[in-house]
């Protein structure tokens, strides 16, 4: 080395990559997997589609066609994937209520349930208000509002059950 010229200095250590039990602990984490996916599948539809064209309206051979077709399902399964993961994401953002994921998720089946089942319109209607008020809530991030909206969804399936209850026959006294 001159003695005119500095020493190299050590460019800044890249922060680990996360462990994978870190690597999708996040919201944002996961919507960007599914970004990822989605970007996956939109390049499989393109790829099938450039396949395609390149027999200028000529038929396609079989073996290509059968290979598209996979392809495609493929595609369409990444797709949905990806989607189920921007609902995981969405899971997220409630994981810090204190409560389960598998109570609400919980309420919500038993909310779908009871739509099937209801007797009484207003019951209904009012539910699907709760269910309404739960999907705002969670989507502000904001514990109180979503503890309020599972408590009043709660409530109402509560309400919904006693109001669809058979009859006890009277007890003679």
């Amino acid at each position: 080395m001159a003695n005119d010229e500095k020493p190299k200095q050590a460019a800044p250590a890249a922060p680990p990559p996360p462990s994978p039990a870190e690597a999708l602990s996040t919201a944002h984490q996961v919507e960007e997997l599914a970004d990822k996916l989605s970007a996956c599948a939109d390049s499989i539809h393109q790829r099938v589609m450039r396949d395609i064209r390149r027999h200028q309206g000529q038929d396609v051979p079989e073996p290509e066609q059968m290979a598209a077709r996979a392809l495609l399902n493929a595609e369409m399964e990444l797709r949905q994937r990806a989607n189920r993961l921007y609902a995981e994401a969405a899971a997220c953002v409630v994981s810090a209520l204190g409560q389960p994921q598998a109570h609400l998720i919980q309420l919500t089946v038993d909310a779908a349930d009871k739509i099937k089942r209801i007797t009484r319109i207003g019951d209904g209607i009012t539910l699907v208000a709760r269910l309404l008020g739960l999907a705002a809530a969670a989507s502000t991030g904001q514990v109180v509002p979503i503890l309020a909206a599972l408590d009043g969804l709660k409530t109402q399936l509560d309400i919904v059950a006693i109001d669809n209850a058979p009859s006890l026959p009277a007890s003679s006294a």
